[in-house]
């Protein structure tokens, strides 16, 4: 299965974070580019026609990862137009992967591909808790199988919300999609709200900074475990959470 991974380097709350460098050394984008590496998936790099990406698209390729670059704004044409460029079908499923999530669960994505198998007639597959969408919580560790049919469909509505954010025409509308959110495990459930692993703003990447030595050879939800474990980690953690609290 293809995975694609949405990255550019113009982001508005920490430009170029997808080439800084964690405490090993790789660049946030090659992060992600690991952490599949060991996943039955072909990565494709999506990102835009802007110069400032020619770098990530450079980077990829030194990777051996096929790059797609396509509208910066429209990013469900990046998708639907990259599924066209390499031949996958309508039926299909693709990964999508945001690039700003170090810590993908090997789990998550391993039972993700192994769901798309299960139930090939979802439009949208995706792991989460209390009946919301891994990509609708900040802990940065989910990824989302969608049905390339289902996204070229959203492409006539003009939508500019669907747009941006690709899946959310599809999970938003369960009456006129075949979509499937599957529980993460009991065990995860305790506490998980309190966990941000995601990279949105520079607090957020000082805080990777400091715990990815600690984090970086674990999987969810070990690494929950160890979080919660350090009262000054949680307090980080904690005003994260408030301050993009919805």
């Amino acid at each position: 299965m293809y995975a694609f991974i949405q990255a550019r380097m113009g982001s508005s709350r920490l430009p170029g974070k997808m080439a800084m460098l964690l405490p090993d050394g790789k660049t946030l984008l090659e992060a992600v580019i690991a952490r599949l590496a060991s996943h039955d998936v072909t990565p494709v790099l999506l990102t835009t026609k802007q110069p400032a990406d020619d770098s990530l698209a450079q980077m990829a390729e030194r990777h051996g990862i096929s790059v797609f670059r396509g509208d910066e704004i429209h990013v469900l044409s990046r998708f639907t137009e990259a599924a066209a460029h390499f031949g996958i079908a309508e039926n299909d499923f693709v990964l999508r992967i945001c690039a700003d999530n170090p810590y993908l669960s090997h789990y998550i994505i391993d039972q993700t591909l192994a769901a798309c198998e299960i139930r090939p007639t979802m439009d949208y597959i995706s792991f989460g808790y209390a009946g919301k969408p891994g990509i609708k919580h900040h802990t940065g560790i989910f990824v989302e199988a969608v049905k390339v049919a289902a996204l070229q469909s959203l492409v006539p509505k003009n939508n500019p919300w669907y747009n941006e954010h690709v899946t959310i025409g599809l999970y938003e509308n369960p009456n006129q999609y075949a979509i499937a959110i599957l529980t993460i495990p009991e065990d995860w459930q305790p506490q998980f709200e309190q966990i941000r692993l995601t990279i949105d703003d520079q607090d957020d990447w000082n805080f990777c900074l400091s715990t990815y030595p600690q984090l970086a050879h674990l999987d969810f939800p070990a690494q929950r475990n160890l979080l919660l474990s350090e009262k000054s980690w949680v307090t980080l953690m904690e005003n994260q959470i408030n301050k993009y609290q919805k």
